[in-house]
Parts: C-alpha cells; sequence; structure tokens
C-alpha cells in the first residue's frame, strides 16, 4: 500500500493523541497539553497516510529547541548538531507495512537539508520494546549506551549518521 508522507496540519491533534495512548508504554504518555509543548518545541512533525487515512505519525526536534525531557538533553549535553525523534508511532493494524521506515526516511532527508550530522532517538529497553530496537538496528542507528528517564524506564540512546546533501 502506498504511504504519502505530510507536515501535521489542522485536524491531526486527535489522530496522534489517539495512537499516542494505543501506543503507551513503547511510547511517552502525551495528553493534549503535552502535545501542545511538544509542538511549541518541535522542527516538524509528520503525518503518515496510507490507505485514505492517517496510520502513523514522528515528532522531530532540532537541536537547541526549549524542550524539557531528560533524553533530549542528553543528547544536547553530547551533539551540537542532531534532529531528534520524540516519538514516532505507527498503527497496530498498519505495522510490518514500511511507514516507519518512511517517516524515517523523510526524517534523514530533513536532517540533510537543515545540515545536521545525525538524527538521535531513544527506544525502550525496560519495559521491552523489541521490535523498535530491531526497527532502528535495521535503519541503521547505533546504541550509544543506556540511561534511566525520569520517567522511570531504561531507554537504549541511539544515533544514526547522516551524509549531506
Amino acid at each position: 500500500m502506498p504511504t504519502t508522507i505530510r507536515d501535521y496540519g489542522p485536524g491531526d491533534e486527535a489522530f496522534i493523541l489517539r495512537l499516542n495512548a494505543d501506543c503507551t508504554p513503547e511510547v511517552g504518555d502525551m495528553d493534549a497539553g503535552r502535545f501542545a509543548q511538544i509542538c511549541q518545541a518541535a522542527h516538524r512533525i509528520l503525518i503518515a497516510e496510507a490507505g485514505g487515512g492517517p496510520v502513523g505519525f514522528l515528532i522531530l526536534l532540532r537541536a537547541g529547541a526549549s524542550y524539557d525531557s531528560d533524553n533530549y538533553a542528553w543528547f544536547e549535553e553530547r551533539f551540537d548538531s542532531h534532529l531528534y525523534v520524540d516519538r514516532v508511532a505507527i498503527d497496530e493494524m498498519s505495522r510490518g507495512e514500511g511507514i516507519g521506515a518512511a517517516l524515517y526516511e523523510a526524517a534523514f532527508q530533513l536532517a540533510r537539508e537543515a545540515g545536521e550530522a545525525r538524527v538521535t532517538a531513544e527506544v525502550n529497553e525496560m519495559p521491552p520494546n523489541p521490535a523498535s530496537l530491531a526497527f532502528h538496528d535495521r535503519m541503521g542507528f547505533i546504541s550509544l549506551g543506556t540511561r534511566f528517564s525520569n520517567a522511570g524506564k531504561t531507554v537504549v540512546l541511539l544515533e544514526r549518521p547522516v551524509a549531506a546533501s
């Protein structure tokens, strides 16, 4: 099924909040207030569409954003140049269809266009999220280590260098 990637727009908030709730604890909790804060800090919010409707989203922040995530802060302390994946979520019925790869390919292209050296992300190790760790490995991410986050999760910190465009 063909996938289209577009920017977040009017009417997408309810979809994002529902899908985020469906994907918790693989992604962090996010209510409407938290989403509004993330929107203020976000560089881009991408929506994946397939089969006539939205099936996934990805939230990206650039280095230097005003964002209170301790995982984001970990990358900020180490890198002057990075595009951070705050969260990515795919509808359960659409997993395995290449939606996540399409979103990440768009993120890699945006990183190149912005002159960022790498894309950064973290994935839960506890509670375990082996499918996401395997996906990120296939997408070329490398582990930089693990840390215990303020959210009470152990996360694997990941980066994928991007070549200049």
